[in-house]
């Protein structure tokens, strides 16, 4: 088989990382440097840099698909523009919203904090808790949870755990 890289955990990822003694492929791994001069002109390969998909087709990456919702652009202009504001300066008049995942099995608990503002949505915090409960959140994030008037999502199908959120931000 001869293929670029595409996702993590792919086939050719699992082949990759097969011991040598047990695996019965040959892997050859060969970047754009074995073929620069040869099969490559240096300006060929300075004007395919440009592409997002460089580093998988060309430099062995395993980079994941790259979706059809958000263009590159669209999301390098969104890193620029995140440059430009502080995360920990919260606008008091703001919209914020909190939205979290309550993770269940082998998922992470996920906790995100924005605001609105001149027509751009900020991140204030966003993080990721492995193996964490929801009590254990609702005592590390309780105050702000509870005391401050943001919209607040949970994406879960789970009846009993909505009413138990609604319950702790005091929303029966």
């Amino acid at each position: 088989m001869v293929s670029t890289p595409y996702s993590p955990d792919g086939l050719f990822d699992s082949i990759e990382k097969e011991p040598e003694e047990s695996c019965i492929c040959k892997r050859i791994l060969l970047d754009y440097t074995y073929g620069l001069d040869k099969i490559y002109t240096r300006e060929e390969i300075e004007k395919a840099k440009i592409s997002p998909s460089f580093e998988r087709e060309y430099n062995l990456k395993y980079l994941g698909g790259i979706g059809n919702v958000f263009h590159t652009k669209d999301i390098d202009l969104a890193i620029e523009k995140g440059k430009l504001y502080d995360p920990s300066a919260s606008n008091t008049f703001a919209k914020k919203c909190i939205g979290i995942d309550p993770a269940y099995g082998s998922s992470s608990f996920g906790i995100v904090i924005t605001q609105f503002v001149d027509g751009q949505v900020q991140i204030l915090h966003a993080e990721e808790y492995k193996k964490t409960c929801l009590n254990e959140c609702y005592h590390r994030y309780g105050i702000c949870l509870l005391n401050i008037p943001y919209k607040k999502y949970a994406l879960t199908a789970n009846p009993s755990l909505i009413k138990s959120l609604k319950m702790q931000w005091c929303e029966t």
